[in-house]
Formats: structure tokens, C-alpha cells, sequence
């Protein structure tokens, strides 16, 4: 390609030629790129990590000609918008990576960051595709032999979904995919998330990971995010991976962990986390309302999960923290100064602590590789007003949004 036709100006050659110079000095660890950033601390993984491990940031030349910048990699947040790029103040987050729940084929990047892929699953009801509580009155199709529905990518049938999800992922390299999401949900009412038994999460798991990576072997994969770490929630994972034990004679191959960190009661058939499918239990953590935001609890919820990875010989493996926050508005929470506090808090805890009895080693002993914030343009009038980042209305970064940026301009470690 001669420069002084495609590109009229020498100038624009020498400038072109140079970033790309740059970007591929810097594939697999952007270590070049990080020290141009003004980060008070490192929080690159350490020079054992291999060039495909998810904590690395990853570089992709594409974004040479288009939307690119410094970002921080870690912080990360759920959006509602398909289009995030529309917000005017978006970028002014400098995060990382974001998360809709769903599979997209094309999904906005803006700033160049990661976008993970989720793949909505739920047991098959004799009521489906109607969301209802009662499983008396709409039970779960097929006893003994469950099926499940994949419903992200839409799809008309589990084959049809495994091809379409083999489709994008062959189309989209390289990418994070989540299997599920809050399996461990039962349904309410009208709406509900990807509620199924353990013992059939194990098979969708298993056939939904090995379409992911048949087309695309440098994708990393992990399982759907549990509302939160809880002794019910741990026994709804370690039936699921048992049934993968017992089904396919190995453990579950998990690349990436993947959880949430909400802090809700659980009782049956009540507002909050409610009682995982396949328990028989009434009630379980007996939360209050005002603890949202409780640290304790937060921190003992992510060293339980840990602790859980380590007796299943998964403690080299990273840990995302997909989803978290302050959804509700009851018990005082409703207000700047407690979401803002409990945001850096929750930032300090992930980017800081450390502990080589439970932590990745590869990652200095952190405990928790990323996270992501609810949310970046959730206004719904139930939830708390100051918990989302943009106005959707305005495109507008909320004084919550301020927070985020401040403290992600001292983390920035990738571009």
C-alpha cells in the first residue's frame, strides 16, 4: 500500500505507521502503553501470565482508525442502552469493559473496551414462554428428562442457539463469554432471569461452552454470575458441579469465575434473592434490608466464594465480579453520599486486597480480577436514583457517573 495515495500526507503515514508500531510492541500486556498512564499503583497482571489470560488488557488494531483511548481495565459496568455510544459522556468513564446480559454480534466499543458476551438460558415450563412463580402450576416440562431454552441469542430451538452462538463467536474472537445468567433466580410473576436446576445448568454448560469454543478456541468462558455468594447459593454451584463430574467424567471446564455480589435476603417466595431452584430450604441469609451495603458482608461473600474456588482446585483461575451495587432505595439508602461511599469502598476492597491463601496468583494475590457496577443507565423509578452512572435522558455523566470517572483517571492502564 503506497501511503502518499491512500493517505495524501506523508504526515499521515508517519503518524499511522508509528501507532501501530506501538500497538504491537505492546500486544499482551500493554505494558508500554501503562506507563504512559498516571496510575497511582500498577494493576497489570505480573510478567507469569500468558498472552491469552482475560486479566491482560488486550489491544486490538481495529481500533487505530476508530474510537480508542485510555480505559481502566478492571473497573467495568452493566448497561441497559444497545447502543452505549450514543451517551455523549460515556467515555468520559474511562472504563474497561461493559456487560448487557444478552450476545451481540456487533456490539459498541467505545475507548476500544471489552465487551462480554452473556448467553441467556432457563429451564423449559409447561407455561414457557410465560414467566410464572408457581412451579405447581407451571412445572418444569419433561420430568426427568429436563430441557432448556436458550433465549439469547434468540433462537427457535437448543440447536438453532448453539449455531447462531457458534456464528458469532467465530465472528467476534478472542471474547469473554458468560453461560447463563443468575440461574440461581427463580422466576416471579411476569419476569424472571435464567432459572434452572443444577443438574441441568451442568449439560447447557457443557454444551454451550464446547459450541463456544469449537468456533472460536481463543475465547474464554466462565460460568453465569449466582446472585451472591450465600451457604444456599455455594450449594446450588456444588450440585451443578458434581452433575458435571458425574456426566462427563471430569471437572467443569471453567476458564473464567463469575459471580455477583448483591447483598438480599433469602426467603421463599419473597422480594429479595428468594430460595435457589432444587433447594428445600424456607429461608437462607437472613439479610437485612439496610445491609446493601453492609462491607463486612461484602467481604465475607467474596473470600466464601474463593474459599469455595480453592477446595475445587480453582484458585489459579481469575475472578469477575459481574454485577453489583445498590438496586433498592428502601432503608436509607436512597441517597448520593451512601451509593458514592459504598462505590469507592467496593473499588478499594477489589483493587487492593490481596491474600495468597485465596487469591489468583497471577494477579499479586487480588482477589477479584474485574467488576462491574449496576449500572450505567438504569433509571427504572423502583430502583435507587443514585445509582446509575449516565442520565439516559441527558446522556449526562449523574454525580455517581463524576465518582466513577475520578477514580478510574488514577487507574488507567490500557488504551
Amino acid at each position: 500500500m503506497r501511503c502518499n495515495k491512500v493517505f495524501g500526507r506523508s504526515l499521515s503515514c508517519l503518524v499511522l505507521i508509528g501507532v501501530l508500531m506501538g500497538l504491537v510492541s505492546g500486544i499482551g500486556g500493554a505494558r508500554g502503553i501503562a506507563a504512559l498512564a498516571p496510575a497511582q499503583e500498577p494493576i497489570l497482571a505480573t510478567s507469569n501470565q500468558s498472552a491469552a489470560d482475560p486479566v491482560i488488557p488486550r489491544v486490538y488494531l481495529p481500533v487505530v482508525f476508530g474510537d480508542y483511548g485510555f480505559r481502566s481495565s478492571r473497573l467495568g459496568y452493566c448497561a441497559l442502552s444497545p447502543r452505549i455510544d450514543r451517551y455523549s459522556a460515556v467515555r468520559q468513564l474511562m472504563a474497561g469493559w461493559y456487560v448487557r446480559f444478552g450476545v451481540e454480534n456487533a456490539a459498541p466499543r467505545p475507548l476500544g473496551m471489552d465487551h462480554v458476551q452473556v448467553v441467556r438460558i432457563h429451564q423449559l415450563t409447561d407455561c414457557w414462554p410465560q414467566y410464572k412463580r408457581d412451579r405447581g402450576q407451571c412445572p418444569y416440562s419433561n420430568y426427568p428428562n429436563y430441557e432448556y431454552v436458550i433465549t439469547s441469542p434468540d433462537s427457535t430451538s437448543v440447536a438453532d442457539g448453539l449455531a447462531k452462538i457458534a456464528a458469532i463467536a467465530s465472528t467476534n474472537r478472542g471474547m469473554l463469554w458468560f453461560i447463563g445468567n443468575e440461574m440461581d433466580r427463580r422466576d416471579w410473576d411476569g419476569g424472571g432471569q435464567d432459572e434452572m436446576l443444577p443438574e441441568l445448568y451442568a449439560r447447557a454448560y457443557h454444551e454451550i461452552y464446547h459450541a463456544i469454543k469449537a468456533a472460536d478456541p481463543t475465547a474464554t468462558v466462565g460460568i453465569g454470575g449466582m446472585v451472591q455468594t450465600t451457604g444456599l447459593r455455594l450449594e446450588y454451584l456444588t450440585k451443578a458441579w458434581n452433575r458435571y463430574g458425574t456426566l462427563y467424567g471430569t471437572y467443569m471446564p471453567v476458564d473464567v469465575w463469575n459471580v455477583h455480589n448483591f447483598i438480599f435476603r433469602e426467603y421463599w417466595n419473597e422480594y429479595g434473592a428468594d430460595i435457589p431452584p432444587g433447594s428445600s430450604a424456607s429461608i437462607g441469609a437472613m439479610y437485612m434490608d439496610e445491609q446493601q451495603n453492609d462491607m463486612k458482608v461484602f467481604r465475607d461473600q467474596i473470600r466464601l466464594f474463593r474459599q469455595w474456588m480453592k477446595e475445587h482446585d480453582q484458585q489459579q483461575k481469575p475472578l469477575i465480579v459481574s454485577e453489583y451495587g445498590i438496586v433498592y432505595r428502601h432503608a436509607n439508602l436512597n441517597r448520593l453520599s451512601v451509593v458514592q461511599s459504598f462505590m469507592t469502598q467496593t473499588f478499594d476492597y477489589f483493587m487492593n486486597t490481596k491474600d495468597c491463601n485465596l487469591g489468583y496468583p497471577a494477579d499479586e494475590c487480588r482477589l477479584v480480577q474485574r467488576w462491574a457496577w449496576y449500572s450505567l443507565d438504569d433509571n427504572n423509578p423502583l430502583f435507587n436514583d443514585y445509582a446509575y452512572l449516565i442520565d439516559p435522558n441527558t446522556g449526562a455523566l449523574t454525580a455517581t457517573g463524576q465518582t466513577f470517572a475520578e477514580y478510574a483517571s488514577r487507574y488507567l492502564d490500557v488504551r
